[in-house]
């Protein structure tokens, strides 16, 4: 069985069509947001990967006064730096990707736009666990893989406690909350209806319908 071919109108665009628009308050205080929290994450991070060394050395001069001797100490210590450096190039790497998707989310991208919503989620998490290295980092367990006895956990985490200056768990936790607030606004400006209806760039072209007969002209 065959098919005629229907003629495509020579005026008709094969591609689709990019829609101009104006960009909306929205997308650009969305921009303007992770601009910032890009900015807060970047302090956040540096701040505590450049503690990370005297943390350490604090806890360790912390620790014998907790009952914990030196090997354990030694054991909790490369389990603190371990946490604290990950948690800090984590935040470090998702503040650069989200400067990089405020660019993105500005220059009307729509990957840039669905990454930015999925990177709102990730960075909350990663907030997260910052604040409870910090600012609850005594309840957390630094002898975990390690062969100190359990019954030297709560001492262990006490020495980490008073290790920790009070302006970085000062500067982390109050960062962090920022940083939360700004996602959570970015999160709320890019699903708002304007801004999904300007990321809808193209369209696509019109099928052509197939030519019909035009009725006999009557006389």
């Amino acid at each position: 069985m065959t098919f005629d071919r229907v003629p495509l109108d020579p005026t008709t665009p094969r591609d689709p069509v990019v829609i101009a628009r104006r960009r909306p308050d929205s997308v650009t205080f969305a921009g303007a947001a992770m601009y910032g929290a890009a900015v807060l994450g970047l302090l956040s991070s540096i701040a505590q990967i450049a503690a990370v060394a005297a943390v350490v050395a604090a806890f360790r001069s912390r620790a014998p006064g907790w009952g914990v001797d030196d090997a354990d100490a030694r054991a909790a210590a490369t389990v603190i730096r371990t946490v604290l450096l990950s948690s800090g190039l984590g935040a470090l790497v998702l503040a650069v990707l989200t400067g990089i998707l405020g660019r993105g989310v500005l220059r009307r991208n729509e990957a840039a736009r669905i990454g930015a919503l999925v990177l709102v989620a990730g960075s909350l998490g990663c907030g997260l666990v910052r604040t409870s290295v910090t600012a609850f980092g005594r309840n957390i367990d630094w002898t975990v893989g390690t062969d100190t006895p359990a019954s030297l956990t709560g001492n262990v985490a006490q020495a980490y406690s008073e290790a920790l200056p009070g302006w970085l768990v000062g500067l982390a936790g109050g960062l962090t909350d920022l940083q939360a607030l700004g996602y959570i606004a970015v999160a709320i400006l890019l699903l708002a209806p304007a801004s999904q209806e300007y990321f809808r760039t193209r369209v696509s072209p019109a099928v052509n319908p197939a030519p019909t007969e035009s009725p006999p002209e009557q006389e």
